[in-house]
């Protein structure tokens, strides 16, 4: 008797455990609001993409899709927060290049860049714009590369950080002409613009949703733009390769990624909401104006490149000669 009991405890619990995954399956997903962390300061195109998107989502999903900022060190503790966020698919992460880059410069992160996210979707690349401020003496990126290698280590220019776009751009500048720079990190984009218009550094590259109202209210200057070709919203401003610096080509890409853990159904449903609005002709009128061109690529897509991503970028490193600091 007390094992035919048993036997059916157990026969109970295996039914309970497998019921309770098909009413997880089943369970609708979302009722609640979804916190979307960025791991930069707000006021970048990635900020900028990422909640055009997160408002039609919002509006069609009738649940708020939050933007939460944790900002420092490169990305690294809004990836680290996010990394550790419960997988029940109420959290997500919006990020940008830099999740990659970091790997090169840091020695050891506080997680896997590879282990701890599952890749949900890729939405743009954005190009980097040269700017300086508006009463600096370079008006031609030549201006200032001749005066750089005239004037080793005197010509300075702001990033968002160690590792981030704007140090990379900026370092590669280095690398191809043989120009000495002084890269000086800021805490993130927004404040790295601030201080290129004030002059306490040369010049920086900042995202065009960045620098515009800096450029808008007559404190900034754009030089060139960092792509392979022109920007749209600039179309009259050459490329930096155009200016001089043959070989040079670097944007920016936007991407979003859930917590390890994270069920794959959901993962995908939100894939599949991201590329609705992502390959509309709002998304994309939207994103040429802020320098960013709409390149969707979803869940399984990006899953399958990603380690090919992850290598380029790593390779964008090591080529340019950037290092910690």
């Amino acid at each position: 008797m007390e094992k035919k009991l048993t036997s059916i405890g157990i026969v109970v619990l295996m039914t309970s455990l497998l019921l309770g995954k098909v009413f997880a399956a089943d369970t609708p997903w979302p009722d609640r609001a979804i916190t979307l962390i960025q791991p930069y300061a707000p006021g970048t195109a990635t900020d900028g993409s990422a909640r055009y998107i997160a408002n039609q989502i919002s509006e069609k999903w009738k649940v708020p899709l939050v933007m939460d900022h944790r900002a420092g060190a490169n990305g690294i503790i809004g990836t680290e927060l996010a990394a550790r966020a419960a997988p029940d698919g109420y959290t997500f992460m919006i990020t940008s290049t830099g999740y990659f880059t970091n790997e090169a410069m840091v020695a050891k992160l506080p997680y896997d860049p590879i282990k701890s996210f599952i890749p949900v979707a890729k939405v743009g690349a954005v190009q980097l714009m040269l700017v300086v401020p508006s009463n600096s003496p370079f008006n031609s990126v030549k201006d200032l590369i001749d005066f750089a290698k005239a004037n080793p280590g005197k010509v300075s220019y702001a990033s968002g950080g160690n590792g981030s776009s704007q140090h990379l751009a900026g370092s590669m500048i280095s690398t191809l002409t043989g120009a000495q720079l002084l890269h000086v990190p800021y805490k993130g984009q927004v404040p790295a613009a601030v201080g290129t218009s004030t002059g306490e550094v040369h010049f920086s590259f900042a995202a065009i949703t960045t620098a515009r109202p800096l450029i808008q209210a007559g404190k900034m200057r754009i030089l060139a733009a960092s792509g392979a070709r022109r920007s749209t919203s600039y179309p009259d401003i050459p490329t930096v390769a155009e200016a001089g610096v043959t070989g040079y080509d670097y944007v920016a890409n936007t991407f979003f990624f859930a917590p390890s853990g994270t069920p794959l159904h959901i993962v995908q449903k939100f894939s599949e909401a991201i590329g609705v609005v992502a390959r509309g002709t709002g998304y994309k009128d939207f994103t040429t104006s802020i320098g960013m061109e709409a390149e969707f690529t979803g869940h399984s897509e990006w899953s399958a490149i990603m380690g090919a991503e992850r290598q380029r970028w790593l390779q964008v490193v090591r080529a340019s000669g950037a290092k910690a600091e």
